[in-house]
């Protein structure tokens, strides 16, 4: 009924044309994505329902510019090739026609799919259209071969421009001399793509007047120039050279009034100034680059920003500005998450609507084929077991997504988990790391105290730099846990001496494990084992492959863990390790998301003084 329902409704309407509500989805697709998209399932309805293929097709093509703008590649692919098909046996001579040509050329490119978006390219080039299509078509080609490595091709197929047209709009003529700026720039020719580039941004996209699209392309193809002449400028290490090229930028940017792209300037132009030795100018610079991306909210280019002054203020020994600049580090960088899951859900929903449309079109057809059956009543019997047939598939394809899309819930949960208990950690880690400073000033020992803040400083920078990081190399987390085990001897030096030993057969750079796993186990052992010692303890931490696995010791000599237990207090007694229940929790997740198996073994040594921790570490995950 809801079938049927669909298919008159939408057969019946003849309120507006469909080429009005494509309009309208047009005007609005950038500023209202979802309405866009019920006014494209709208056009959509009465193209079928009137056996309109040429508007069906168009429909198709917006589909595909929609996914464009939101990036959903695969989709877009998807809808620009069902509009070929629509227009491809009837209307290949269109300027929609090559309109879905572009789009298979775009989408392909973005996916690499190289040979596939040269054909397309090609396709397009070859039919009947203005010069001004030509030329954006040779542009396409052109960039296709640039990120090919075919760089003498990327040129040539510029160069034959002329064969069409002497003279182009500025625009274009601006896009041209951006694509042959980035082409020199790979060749090694960066002189004369600075020239282009400068030739480029003389005048701004503002002050042109161009309209809303042509300015985005602009925008964007300059972007993607300076980027190119500043790779090429660094590693020839000519920072006077970088800095006037993001000078350039930043000025453009402004007039542009793309000011997300000015604050990732600056970022950059600091580094090019910290490499002069002019460390003053490059804070500066940073600071105007966070002030700028919280104006925008922009977390991301914020967090940035924050990390790099901490590290400039860690090098010039301003621990308390480090310190401060972390703290807006980490909190930019909870609201870019914040801001990233506002934009999963909302894409989310854009593209369950897209279903809908899908289901939409489904309806509509099926409706037109029970029509046929009623008029058709010989063949009556039969076309209702296959329209049978088809619901059943229906169902079943259905309960398949369905399935699939609760399979790939159950596993972001189980993600966002082990990312809510990696991000636990930190505070419980900083909390016993600040507890030692506190107790070096209480001890009025100012210099051991100022010495242990600067080691605890570039510990934090290593922490903080790889928690957001599902695994981290066997290196990093080696670095980490020496600098940890270095400030816990500052604090109870007369209580242990320790060692560390890696298995010289180790690859260290390519062995990946979760971060901040055995540090607790470490931790445990210093403060409820060996600082209760009476004579000074010994601590070894191992690293031996074994297997495919890798086998992580922690053993100290201690006084145990029964008498640990005994001369805890009560308030102690009723608490429970945060991090090492943390870390049980994480290895659950992590053998369930990864179908791994992270084992843990913790047992009393057999003379009763200290304990032995083994980890188990597969080292080939599929992450």
């Amino acid at each position: 009924a809801q079938k049927e329902s669909s298919y008159k409704r939408y057969k019946s309407s003849s309120q507006r044309s469909v080429n009005d509500v494509l309009d309208d989805a047009s005007a609005i697709k950038d500023e209202n994505t979802a309405e866009a998209l019920n006014k494209v399932k709208e056009a959509l309805g009465l193209s079928i329902a009137q056996q309109d293929v040429y508007s069906e097709g168009k429909c198709y093509i917006l589909l595909g510019e929609i996914n464009e703008d939101i990036a959903e590649w695969k989709l877009a692919l998807e809808n620009f090739l069902l509009a070929n098909q629509k227009l491809k046996p009837t209307y290949a001579n269109t300027k929609d026609y090559r309109e879905s040509l572009r789009g298979l050329g775009n989408t392909s490119l973005k996916l690499e799919r190289y040979t596939e978006a040269l054909q397309y390219f090609q396709e397009a080039l070859a039919l009947k259209s203005s010069a001004t299509e030509q030329i954006e078509r040779k542009l396409d080609i052109s960039e296709v071969y640039y990120q090919m490595g075919r760089y003498d091709e990327a040129l040539a197929i510029l160069d034959e421009r002329r064969k069409i047209s002497k003279s182009v709009d500025e625009p274009l003529e601006s896009r041209i001399q951006n694509q042959k700026a980035k082409i020199y720039a790979r060749t090694n020719n960066v002189d004369k793509a600075q020239g282009l580039y400068q030739n480029s941004v003389s005048n701004s996209a503002a002050e042109k007047k161009l309209a809303p699209k042509a300015m985005k392309e602009e925008v964007a193809a300059n972007i993607k120039t300076k980027e190119a002449i500043s790779d090429v400028l660094i590693q020839q290490q000519r920072y006077d050279d970088e800095i006037d090229l993001r000078n350039q930028s930043i000025e453009y940017n402004k007039k542009a009034d793309n000011y997300s792209e000015v604050s990732k300037d600056k970022v950059e132009l600091s580094k090019a100034l910290v490499a002069k030795g002019e460390t003053s100018s490059a804070i500066k610079e940073l600071e105007e680059a966070a002030l700028i991306a919280d104006t925008i909210n922009n977390p991301q280019d914020q967090a940035k920003a924050f990390l790099s002054l901490a590290d400039l203020y860690e090098k010039k020994g301003r621990n308390d500005r480090a310190i401060n600049a972390y703290k807006k580090y980490s909190a930019a960088v909870d609201r870019m998450e914040k801001q990233n899951q506002h934009r999963l859900v909302e894409k989310s929903d854009l593209i369950k609507k897209q279903k809908d449309i899908e289901e939409l079109s489904k309806y509509i057809t099926i409706g037109q084929r029970d029509e046929t059956i009623a008029k058709e009543t010989v063949f009556r019997q039969q076309l209702i077991i296959y329209g049978l047939l088809g619901i059943i598939l229906i169902i079943a394809v259905t309960s398949y997504f369905i399935y699939k899309n609760a399979q790939a819930s159950k596993l972001a949960n189980q993600l966002l988990a082990l990312k809510s208990l990696r991000s636990q950690m930190n505070p419980h880690f900083i909390f016993n790391a600040l507890n030692s400073v506190n107790h070096f000033i209480a001890q009025q020992d100012e210099r051991t105290a100022n010495k242990f803040l600067a080691e605890f400083s570039q510990l934090m920078r290593l922490v903080l730099e790889n928690s957001q990081e599902d695994f981290i190399s066997l290196s990093k987390e080696q670095e980490i846990l020496t600098l940890y085990l270095k400030l816990e001897h500052y604090r109870f030096r007369d209580k242990f001496e320790y060692e560390i030993i890696m298995d010289e057969t180790i690859n260290t750079e390519s062995v990946m494990l979760p971060p901040m796993l055995i540090q607790p186990y470490i931790e445990n052992a210093v403060w409820h084992g060996l600082r209760y010692k009476e004579t000074v303890g010994h601590l070894t931490l191992s690293f031996q492959q074994e297997h495919g696995h890798l086998r992580v010791s922690i053993t100290d000599d201690g006084i145990g863990r029964k008498k640990s237990a005994e001369l805890k207090t009560v308030n102690q007694k009723k608490h429970h390790s945060t991090g090492l229940k943390n870390i049980q929790e994480r290895l659950l997740i992590l053998n369930k998301v990864y179908k791994t198996n992270y084992t843990v073994d913790i047992e009393d040594r057999r003379d009763g003084n200290g304990t032995h921790v083994t980890l188990i570490l597969p080292i080939n995950v599929n992450h």
